[in-house]
């Protein structure tokens, strides 16, 4: 599967299972920045914690919160899945 026909499953599952959990009765807009939402760093690493239990994955934390949004968590993903992560980011 190619990055363009994971990333709409994986940010679905995120939005519907993952960030629903660690953020319940937020509907988040995937651009969103979670810390101007409201988000705290504790949320947010549960929120990396749940995605890599969730995926499989290890999503780099340190990426994410440069720019803590569900599209790049999404991208993150996916980059993960398939393989393509140059020094823990998408390409």
């Amino acid at each position: 599967m190619s990055d363009a026909s994971l990333h709409e499953p994986v940010a679905a599952l995120l939005r519907d299972e993952v960030i629903a959990a660690v953020l319940p009765g937020h509907e988040i807009d995937p651009t969103a920045n979670l810390f101007e939402l409201g988000a705290d760093s504790l949320a947010l690493i549960r929120l990396v914690n749940r995605t890599n239990l969730v995926f499989e994955v290890e999503v780099d934390a340190a990426a994410f919160f440069q720019q803590p949004t569900g599209e790049l968590l999404a991208r993150l993903v996916v980059a993960q899945l398939d393989g393509d992560l140059t020094e823990g980011t998408p390409r």
